[in-house]
């Protein structure tokens, strides 16, 4: 899954610094994502803000070498700058720590923080590519189709209790949802299709 659109056109827009609405783009897609994670990492508003402008001025200074045929696609690019900026801001001497051999306890350290930042940055991507699909398909459907959807898929509601909501019957609600799900994973699909990155 790609998650946000990380088109190659995007990409080579940001190279040029002065190219301000490929920025705007490439800021509102991934500013939620690396300041979720960074949150998730327990860092504190102020320093997720802050790791989430360092990582974008690390992309300023780096995406012109960004090269898919050695750095891989440019998710997983952006991710790892992501996850070393959250990392380096979490690592601070532990004044409290027992004794033992630190450099194990360290790479262990490491790696537990290199597998849960991966997962973090890949449930927010998913859920950044969700946001913005149903963005793009909300206006398809009746107000009563997309609430029988929001509120048993997203809000996990009962169908009963949904249904008795919105003053429907039960089948109708799973209909609906069943509608706009599959509407949804075909525009899910075609995010997929369209990054090629």
């Amino acid at each position: 899954m790609h998650g946000p659109e990380t088109r190659p056109t995007l990409i080579g827009r940001l190279a040029d610094p002065a190219c301000e609405q490929a920025w705007a783009e490439f800021v509102r897609l991934y500013h939620d994502v690396i300041y979720r994670v960074a949150r998730a990492r327990r860092l504190q508003h102020a320093d997720a803000e802050d790791v989430t402008q360092e990582v974008f001025s690390i992309v300023a200074r780096k995406v012109a070498d960004f090269d898919p045929d050695s750095c891989g696609s440019f998710r997983g690019w952006l991710r790892k700058l992501a996850r070393d900026t959250a990392i380096d801001r979490l690592r601070r001497p532990a004044v409290d720590v027992g004794s033992g051999d630190s450099a194990v306890r360290q790479k262990l350290s490491e790696i537990a923080a290199d597998v849960a930042t991966a997962t973090l940055w890949d449930a927010e991507v998913k859920r950044e590519q969700l946001r913005l699909a149903c963005d793009r398909i909300r206006d398809q459907f009746s107000e009563g189709t997309w609430q029988s959807f929001w509120l048993t898929a997203i809000k996990q509601q009962s169908i009963a209790e949904v249904a008795q909501q919105l003053g429907r019957s039960e089948g109708s609600v799973r209909v609906a949802r069943c509608r706009v799900m599959a509407k949804l994973k075909t525009e899910v699909r075609r995010d997929d299709r369209e990054n090629s990155l």
